[in-house]
């Protein structure tokens, strides 16, 4: 019996070594075949693979550091007065007045005799100190801004350095959503850092943190790590082309969030020459605030959604560019264009959207004349501007939104008017530029072009006056009756 059991014991212990045997061989033979598998996954993903690391090798000598500092000046930064979560991505180490920081950027050569692009917000108010880009292999030079234009936030340096590789771009039509992307820059001060991803968006607008009047964005929206320092730097498809230049990112934290912004190629061709050969770009404007017919418009008019926008200016079509606001003593105020104005073809150019006449405003020649058509009150009208020089800016020149412009008919009549332009001392009146349907103005018969020379018996010679004299009207809950030239009293009810 004892031996039995000893027997049994023996049994037991060899059958559980077996076990845990089998088990560790079954484990190392799974292991080996997961093995096996990556490594023949690893022969169909080398291709891919290798694109990475080429395209790393071709573009790296063609990106460049760049530190700016010294001499700052007053400049200062739009994020310190206007807090937005989207910034350019050098932004928290930009020095400020007061502050001993210097700027950090990234820049890509364009021309191998020494021209170097960047973003103008990496060089902006630097000018008078000093500015120094160093190369991929460590050669540091000093450096001279050439050329700059805010409204594209590009800027060109030049170094004395001839022998530099110098970059291909891209064809911006090419560039589709899901596209894989790599950005080559210096974060955080890290040169040639790599990082990639896809194209997340193209087309982009209103990334800037502060709008200006004659600002030109085209962004292409990307998941590829952009951090402080990539600024500047490119944005780089798969066959080594550069499609865009780095410029921002969208943040709450000040780091990457998977949201950054790379200016389009398209817009850096338009500039890259004469901010080489001028210093500046020489284009024309028509000094106006544009926005699709869409939604957003709805949302920034009050109103409840596109068809909404497009019941109240009577339109039958979404397409065009809207008229959001018109900046006086600009081309356009000076041509009759008005907010609320829908521009449906620009000289020869078709205008579907926002991003039509943008381009086509963009290669406009100063000096000349251009058929512009809109649609107003249902009707197409055909304008003729006079291409005027972008100015450098707007300070001290005000601008008239659609919401100020439908405020003056905000008392329920249905009509804007303007100053008129008198031509003798003898003449007054205010002119009539918009009326909304079915309102009291238009069933009183009144037009865009009338008169108005009176409200009731008192006359009128500004929009203030006319404002005025129909608040009094009205606070007393009484009938308005105004004098039209050419028609005589129409009454508003």
């Amino acid at each position: 019996m004892k031996f039995s059991s000893f027997l049994n014991c023996k049994i037991i212990i060899c059958f559980i070594f077996l076990v845990i045997f089998t088990q560790r061989v079954f484990a190392e033979n799974e292991a080996d075949k997961l093995k096996r598998d990556i490594l023949e996954l690893e022969k169909i993903a080398n291709p891919f693979v290798q694109i990475f690391r080429k395209i790393s090798s071709l573009v790296g000598p063609s990106v460049v550091s760049i530190v700016a500092e010294g001499a700052f000046g007053t400049h200062t930064d739009p994020h310190d007065r206007f807090p937005s979560p989207f910034f350019s991505p050098r932004e928290k180490d930009k020095k400020r007045p007061g502050a001993d920081r210097p700027s950090f950027g990234s820049g890509i050569v364009v021309k191998k005799t020494g021209y170097i692009l960047t973003n103008f917000h990496v060089i902006d108010g630097f000018e008078n100190g000093r500015i120094s880009v160093t190369l991929h292999n460590g050669d540091r030079y000093d450096a001279m801004v050439v050329g700059k234009d805010s409204n594209t936030d590009l800027a060109i340096l030049k170094i004395g350095c001839d022998n530099l590789r110098e970059v291909t771009f891209g064809d911006p039509k090419s560039v589709n959503v899901g596209d894989w992307v790599i950005a080559i820059g210096s974060p955080f001060g890290y040169s040639q850092t790599v990082s990639a991803g896809i194209v997340s968006a193209i087309g982009r607008t209103h990334v800037t943190p502060l709008a200006k009047p004659f600002a030109y964005e085209n962004f292409i929206q990307t998941d590829a790590a952009i951090n402080p320092g990539n600024s500047g730097g490119p944005l780089v498809n798969l066959r080594g082309e550069i499609i865009g230049i780095n410029s921002a990112i969208a943040t709450r934290t000040g780091g990457f969030q998977g949201v950054g912004f790379a200016i389009s190629v398209e817009i850096a061709n338009e500039v890259i020459s004469d901010l080489i050969e001028e210093g500046r770009v020489v284009r024309g404007y028509l000094g106006v605030g544009i926005q699709d017919i869409n939604d957003t418009l709805a949302s920034y008019l009050n109103l409840n959604g596109k068809s909404d926008v497009m019941r109240k200016f009577r339109l039958d079509s979404d397409k065009g560019a809207f008229i959001s606001e018109v900046w006086q003593d600009t081309p356009a105020s000076k041509g009759g264009i008005n907010p609320g104005d829908v521009i449906i073809e620009f000289g020869d150019q078709r205008v579907l959207n926002v991003d039509d006449l943008q381009r086509a405003i963009r290669v406009s020649v100063v000096d000349s004349k251009v058929k512009v058509k809109v649609i107003r009150n249902k009707k197409e009208e055909v304008l003729v501007i006079k291409i005027d020089q972008q100015p450098e800016n707007m300070s001290g020149k005000t601008y008239v939104t659609i919401r100020q412009f439908l405020e003056q008919a905000s008392l329920n009549l249905g009509l804007a008017v303007e100053n008129l332009i008198l031509e003798n001392e003898k003449e007054h009146g205010v002119l009539v530029k918009h009326v909304e349907a079915n309102s009291p103005a238009e069933r009183a018969g009144i037009l865009p072009g009338d008169i108005i020379l009176k409200v009731g018996s008192k006359n009128v010679n500004s929009v203030e006056e006319f404002q005025l004299a129909l608040k009094e009207f009205l606070e007393i809950g009484l009938s308005v009756s105004v004098f039209v030239k050419s028609k005589g009293f129409v009454t508003l009810k």
